[in-house]
Order: structure tokens, then sequence, then C-alpha cells
């Protein structure tokens, strides 16, 4: 198998400007994407269509998987609809509307060689067993670890996971929104409101059950993990990489791969000059990465924030939620183009669901 690079939210960063320095997708060198293609820069768009184009392309050598950012309601919140709007004009709604489905269909995690498991959030709890359990936990309460045979049948969770519409989304919603934390246990995430918080005896336990020897995620930047309250800080990623849990089966890392992150901030808000990283997995067990940091080239080009506008009208509201209701269920899973594929992005999204990105979990092989 050849070596596999992996990257992670870089949203608007990276995609564009970090090929010459690594090479591109080929038979010699699989890349695996973590998620967070777009929101909170000025370059989802073209992040977003060049990540495509080479998943359409060379299905074999790259991998998208999906992140919390790949959703219906935080693609609202944060910036990349409003972005469309202001790139695309009267073709932004239907055009959103066919990659919100594709995100849908993005894998949840990615499996190296049996060795390495990659997702973007962290852990997950087990499904309920049938007739018990159908209630979502609020609050409080240890929970069960779920297993990677879990994770493998898991639903995809639709264009938004959330346990409140239905459980099955459960896995899903954990698996894009979790975070690890030093205390022991498996736990609700109550400052995110969904997902888990897991320690590092979650993360053995994951590890020795399932013959895994790492774990790498993502999902939280230098902002993210300063914000953290003081009894559940965890290493910088101000270096675009961490190790937060080492047990005796291996370890969980966090990567993230935007540098100077985020883009837009406040006037009178600190900067935190991040570095970003990638890393190397190779033979023989994929287990043991190389870690590869890096400055943002700046004095960045000039751009302007989406993040603050509002995404929709009252009238565009109610007429994306009505089309949400109103979709056949079996439409979440389909990748279909339309007339809005007049768009380089929406021709990217008609084909990038290949065969092997149809399960919740993939395994990139050498295959051609």
């Amino acid at each position: 198998m050849p070596a596999v690079w992996l990257l992670a939210d870089g949203e608007q960063l990276l995609a564009c400007c970090r090929w010459e320095l690594y090479g591109h997708p080929s038979s010699e060198r699989i890349y695996i994407f973590n998620g967070d293609y777009v929101d909170r820069g000025a370059w989802g768009v073209e992040t977003l269509t060049l990540l495509l184009a080479w998943k359409w392309l060379l299905p074999n050598y790259v991998y998208l998987i999906r992140g919390n950012h790949e959703t219906n309601m935080i693609t609202r919140i944060y910036g990349f609809y409003a972005e469309m709007k202001a790139k695309y004009g009267t073709a932004a709604k239907g055009l959103f509307t066919h990659i919100r489905r594709m995100f849908a269909h993005l894998p949840l995690a990615a499996l190296v060689e049996g060795n390495t498991l990659i997702l973007h959030g962290g852990l997950f709890r087990a499904p309920p067993r049938k007739g018990k359990g159908n209630k979502r936990r609020r609050s409080g309460g240890a929970l069960t670890l779920g297993t990677l045979d879990d994770l493998r049948k898991a639903s995809k969770g639709g264009q938004d996971p959330d346990p409140e519409r239905s459980v099955k989304n459960t896995i899903a919603s954990d698996v894009v929104w979790s975070d690890p934390v030093n205390t022991p246990g498996l736990m609700p995430n109550e400052a995110r409101g969904c997902g888990t918080v897991f320690g590092p005896d979650a993360t053995e336990s994951f590890l020795s059950s399932n013959g895994v020897k790492l774990i790498i995620r993502s999902h939280e930047g230098p902002d993210a993990r300063d914000k953290r309250v003081e009894e559940n800080r965890m290493p910088s990623v101000d270096s675009g990489y961490a190790v937060d849990h080492e047990t005796p089966s291996g370890r969980l890392v966090t990567l993230f791969s935007a540098p100077d992150y985020p883009q837009f901030m406040a006037e009178g808000e600190r900067r935190y000059n991040n570095r970003a990283a990638v890393l190397h997995l190779t033979a023989p067990d994929y287990a043991t990465p190389q870690v590869e940091s890096f400055e943002a080239d700046l004095p960045r080009p000039q751009a302007e924030s989406y993040y603050d506008v509002p995404a929709f009208t009252e009238e565009e509201e109610e007429e994306l939620e009505q089309q949400d209701a109103d979709e056949p269920k079996a439409a979440v899973q389909e990748t279909t183009a339309t007339a809005a594929a007049a768009t380089p992005a929406a021709a990217a999204t008609a084909s990038v669901d290949a065969p092997a990105d149809s399960e919740a979990v993939v395994e990139p092989t050498a295959a051609a």
C-alpha cells in the first residue's frame, strides 16, 4: 500500500495552496481529509470544488471524511450558504441542496491497514438495544462505549445527524461532535450539547478491544482548545498536532491543518498565529505518524467574511424546511446532477460517491 497523507480542518486554507509541498494524489500517495471543508472562511466553494474534483478523478486515492461542518444546520449558521449566495446568486439555493445531500453521503471514518482509525470528532456510544434505550440521554450518566463493528453498521445520519430526530443518528452525531478529556469515562458532551466526552480509559478500551493502535481526530483548533474550561484542559494544538491520550495499547491524537486560524476575527481579538500540520503514515503498520508542521502564507489575499452575514431570509428558511420535510428519506443518500450542475462544484458533487465510500467506514487500499 502507498504512503498516506492526512489533513484535517483545513477550511479554505490548505487545499488551495499545499499541493506543491506534498504532491498530488496518485498511486504512490493516498490523501485522507478529515472533515470541515467549508465555513468560517472566504474560500469554501473553491476548497470543496478542488477536493471533489480530485475525488471524482482519483476515487481510490482521495478520501473525504465527514465533519460536523458537513451538515445542513452548521453550513447555514457559519457562512457557507452566505458565501454561495454571494458567488452564485440565484443558482445558490439549488446548488446548496445538492451539496448538502452529498455531505450526507460522506463516510464517517477511515481505517488504514486495520491499525489507524481516522474520524472527525471522537469516540461514540454503543447503539441502544432493540426495544430499550430509545430515548436519548440528555444529561449525566455514563454511556456504553461503541465498537468498530457498531461504527461499520451505523447510519451516516442524513443531512443533520441529530439523535433528537432519530436514535439511528446517535453514532454519526457522536463521531462528528465528540471531544477527548483527561477525566475517566464516556459521558454526554454538555459543553457542545451533542456527542460525547471520553477519557483515556475509554480510548484504551476502544484500542484494545478493536485491535487499533492509533486514533486520529480533528475538530478542535487553537480557539476551541483555548476556550475549554480549566478542568477539561487538553494539550495545545498551536503546532497543528497534539497527543491527547497515550495508553498501553496506543494513542489518540488531534490533527489541525489550518494555519493562523480562524481566518476572520473580531477587531481587537487576539490572534493565535498557530501553525498547522499534516500527518504522513507509512508501512509497515501505518500507525506511527510523521508530523510536518508549517506556518501560514502571509499576507493573505484580500477577502470578505461571510461568517456574520445572515444566510437565510425568513421565506427561504421556510421553503428549505418544507423541502426537507417533503423529500423522500432515501434521497438523502443520493447525489444527482440537476440544472445546478452548471457550476463546477455541482458537477463534482454529481459523481463524488465512489463505490468504496458507500459504507460508514472506508478502508483505503492500493487498488487502482
